[in-house]
């Protein structure tokens, strides 16, 4: 399925709520950081602690002194026919 914007989609693979930091996979599988503190969020969330791995979320890059990073999450609604309800497929 196709989001209707034009943020980049992924994956929050990991979280790491000690260390305010996070990764999303990208579509080609590479892992890009995020921090907390430096991170935008749209859509859904309102803060770093509404964001769960494996969520599927849109994002924007940009480049820091560390290299790549995630600088803008937008999160999403989750649709009934994406979170594995079966009888959503079937009709």
């Amino acid at each position: 399925m196709s989001l209707p914007d034009l943020f980049y989609h992924g994956i929050i693979s990991k979280l790491f709520p000690t260390n305010n930091m996070g990764l999303v996979r990208t579509e080609s599988g590479r892992e890009v950081p995020f921090s907390f503190q430096l991170v935008e969020l749209l859509g859904e969330a309102k803060k770093p602690g509404d964001l769960r791995e494996g969520q599927e979320v849109g994002y924007d890059l940009g480049w820091t002194s560390k290299g790549l990073r995630v600088t803008k999450i937008k999160t999403y609604s989750e649709q009934p026919g994406n979170v594995g309800n079966p009888d959503s497929e079937r009709k």
